[in-house]
């Protein structure tokens, strides 16, 4: 499945889903670190493998507990680089939200949260001026969860954990290595809320 009609699929999803009498929702810049699994490993002699990543989430959370979000994050050299090429992570998910409004929906609250979704991992390898190129997308899981903190109705601070793990196989430059690809992430974002 392309990134692409993922995407397209999590915005659909978000757009249907039905109305509650009052529904948050919010965009929310991250930033991150990813750490465990594949994440930070140096592929053969690269080198300067990051653990960076950044990205945004659109929520929408309904009166009551249940919610959708669409999580979209970059991790730049998730493998290295070198000299003659880089590499790069891209995560795009569709999740459920459960989480409980302490405080309710307008003002100062606080909402602690658990989530789990499925969506697409993009794992791209560049070396040799695109002579060598690895270029695997594949379905993946996540599951996590955080805390929300709102300061008034429209701007928060949110922080947050996740898991990370394709269904298959992902091939990269060290081809004897090829295995299912999971992190972790961390990460805290401002939450803008409408």
């Amino acid at each position: 499945m392309s990134v692409k009609r993922t995407l397209a699929l999590m915005l659909l999803l978000g757009a249907v889903a039905p109305a509650t009498a009052r529904a948050d929702g919010m965009i929310i810049p991250f930033l991150g670190v990813n750490f465990g699994g594949n994440a930070g490993k140096n592929i053969g002699d690269a080198i300067d493998a990051k653990r960076l990543n950044w990205g945004a989430s659109f929520a929408f959370m309904g009166a009551g507990v249940i919610g959708l979000e669409a999580d979209i994050a970059h991790s730049p050299d998730f493998y290295g680089k070198t000299d003659i090429g880089g590499s790069s992570v891209l995560t795009a998910t569709g999740n459920l939200l459960f989480g409980v409004p302490i405080g309710g929906q307008k003002g100062v609250g606080f909402r602690p949260y658990a989530l789990a979704g499925i969506g697409v991992i993009r794992s791209k390898v560049d070396a040799f001026s695109d002579v060598l190129n690895f270029d695997n997308s594949e379905v993946a899981w996540d599951f996590g969860g955080g805390a929300m903190f709102f300061f008034g109705d429209h701007f928060g601070l949110r922080g947050d954990i996740r898991y990370f793990r394709t269904f298959n196989a992902v091939d990269v430059l060290d081809i004897s290595r090829s295995d299912r690809l999971d992190f972790g992430r961390a990460s805290a974002g401002l939450i803008l809320r409408f």
